[in-house]
C-alpha cells in the first residue's frame, strides 16, 4: 500500500483560529451585556467631554441643554447620574463646568437632601419650579 496522508492544519493555523474565536466571544459579550462589565479596568473618564458639551450649550444659548438635559459624568472613582450642566456648575466644581451668565435656570432650585421624600417637602415657596437634589449618586428632580 502507498503511504497516504491527509492534509493537516499547522499549529499556527490552530492558534489563530482559537484567538479569533476568543475575540469574537469578547465582542459579542461586550455588545450584549456592556463593556463596563467585561472590561471594568478601562477608564471611562468623560468629565472633559461633558464640560465641553456644557460650554457649547452655553455658547449657543441652549437653555434646555444647559438646564434640563440629564447626563452621566465620571471622573476617577466618582460617577454621577442624571446631572445637568447647571447642577455641575453650581455644586460640583471639581468637574470644571463653568456657570453660564447668558442662561438663567431660574425655574430650578437645588437643595441638599438625603431622601426623595425630603425632596418633595421642599416645594413650599418653590411652586411652579423644579426642585433638584443629589440622592446617592443620582440627581433627582421633582416638579412642584
Amino acid at each position: 500500500m502507498i503511504n497516504k496522508r491527509g492534509q493537516g492544519l499547522s499549529v499556527n493555523a490552530i492558534i489563530l483560529i482559537v484567538l479569533g474565536l476568543v475575540v469574537l466571544v469578547l465582542l459579542v459579550l461586550g455588545f450584549t451585556i456592556g463593556w463596563s462589565r467585561i472590561l471594568p479596568f478601562i477608564s471611562t473618564n468623560n468629565a472633559d467631554t461633558i464640560a465641553t458639551a456644557c460650554s457649547i450649550a452655553c455658547a449657543t444659548d441652549s437653555q434646555n441643554d444647559f438646564c434640563d438635559t440629564k447626563r452621566q459624568i465620571t471622573k476617577g472613582d466618582e460617577k454621577l447620574n442624571d446631572v445637568t450642566c447647571n447642577y455641575l456648575a453650581k455644586e460640583k466644581s471639581q468637574f470644571k463646568v463653568e456657570t453660564c451668565p447668558s442662561i438663567s435656570c431660574d425655574d430650578v432650585v437645588i437643595v441638599n437632601v438625603v431622601a426623595e421624600e425630603l425632596l418633595q417637602n421642599q416645594c413650599a415657596g418653590n411652586e411652579g419650579k423644579t426642585v433638584q437634589g443629589l440622592i446617592g449618586d443620582t440627581l433627582v428632580s421633582f416638579d412642584c
